[in-house]
C-alpha cells in the first residue's frame, strides 16, 4: 500500500486530531530498509517502516523533528512541518551501512571505504635559546587520497578522535616555538570546519568541506600529549589527503 493511502486510513481511524508524516527509508542503493524505526523526538509517536520501506508516522500536528534509525545504519533526522490533521509526504530518506572495522571510513559513491594510512613527523629544531617546532607530511611514510573539492562525509568508528589539519606550502600542519621563557607560540595551524553527528556506540559521522589542497586528518589521541621534547622526531599517524 502506497503511503498516502496508508496514511488515508490511519486518519479516518483515528479521527480528524492527528497528522500523518509519509515517508521511504533507503539504502544507498536505493534498496528499501524495512523495519527501520521512525520516532518524532520528544514524543511517544513511532513507527516502523513495512517491506517496501515506506513509513506513515501518525502524531499531532505541528513540527516535528523525526529521527530514522536501523540496526547497522547511520541515523537520519530531519524536521518535518505538519501543521494541519492530514498526511505530508516527508520522501526518501537515506540511511548508510555502517562498515565494521575500527577507525576512519570515507564515503565514497554508496559505501564507506578505509582510507590509505598516512604519518606526520616531528621536528624540533634549537635555534639558540628558541626551539622550533614543526609537525609535517613524512611522504616516505604516506599514501594520498584523492579526492574532489566539496563536501566529504566520513565514518569514524570507536577511535578515540580525529583532527583535520590544511598543510602549508611546506607540507606541515603544525608550526610553533618555544622562546627562552619557555613560552610556546603558536605559528601555523589551519584548521577546515567540519560537523559531526553521534550515532552512538562510540561512532560518529562527521562532514567536511574541503577546497583545493593537500590536508591530513590526525590521530588526535598523543598529538600534544606524551611526547619527549629531547627527541628530534616524533611520529603521529592518520590519512593524508590530496584535493583536487
Amino acid at each position: 500500500m502506497r503511503p498516502r493511502l496508508l496514511g488515508a486510513l490511519v486518519m479516518l481511524t483515528c479521527g480528524c486530531s492527528q497528522t500523518v508524516i509519509d515517508g521511504e527509508v533507503v539504502d544507498a542503493r536505493g534498496t528499501p530498509v524495512p523495519g527501520a524505526t521512525v520516532t518524532a523526538a520528544g514524543t511517544a509517536c513511532s513507527t516502523r517502516s513495512d517491506g517496501t520501506g515506506h513509513f506513515a508516522l501518525e502524531c499531532e500536528p505541528g513540527t516535528h523533528v523525526v529521527v530514522v534509525s536501523a540496526q547497522g545504519y547511520t541515523t537520519k533526522e530531519f524536521t518535518q512541518a505538519a501543521p494541519g490533521s492530514e498526511s505530508y509526504d516527508s520522501g526518501r530518506h537515506l540511511l548508510v551501512r555502517m562498515p565494521q572495522d575500527r577507525g576512519l571510513h570515507l564515503f565514497v559513491e554508496d559505501r564507506y571505504e578505509r582510507l590509505m594510512p598516512g604519518r606526520l613527523r616531528r621536528d624540533l629544531v634549537e635555534q639558540g635559546p628558541t626551539v622550533v617546532r614543526a609537525i609535517c607530511l613524512d611522504p616516505s611514510q604516506s599514501e594520498p587520497n584523492l579526492l574532489q573539492a566539496g563536501a566529504h562525509m566520513l565514518f569514524d568508528h570507536e577511535h578515540p578522535g580525529w583532527r583535520p589539519f590544511r598543510l602549508d606550502a611546506d607540507g606541515c600542519a603544525y608550526r610553533d616555538h618555544k622562546d627562552a621563557k619557555h613560552r610556546w607560540t603558536e605559528d601555523y595551524k589551519d584548521k577546515p570546519p567540519y560537523d559531526v553527528q553521534e550515532v552512538g556506540d562510540g561512532r560518529s559521522v562527521a562532514r567536511l568541506q574541503l577546497s583545493a589542497g593537500e590536508y591530513f586528518i590526525a590521530d588526535w589521541k598523543g598529538f600534544f600529549v606524551g611526547a619527549d621534547e629531547r627527541e628530534q622526531r616524533h611520529s603521529y599517524t592518520g590519512f593524508w589527503l590530496r584535493v583536487e
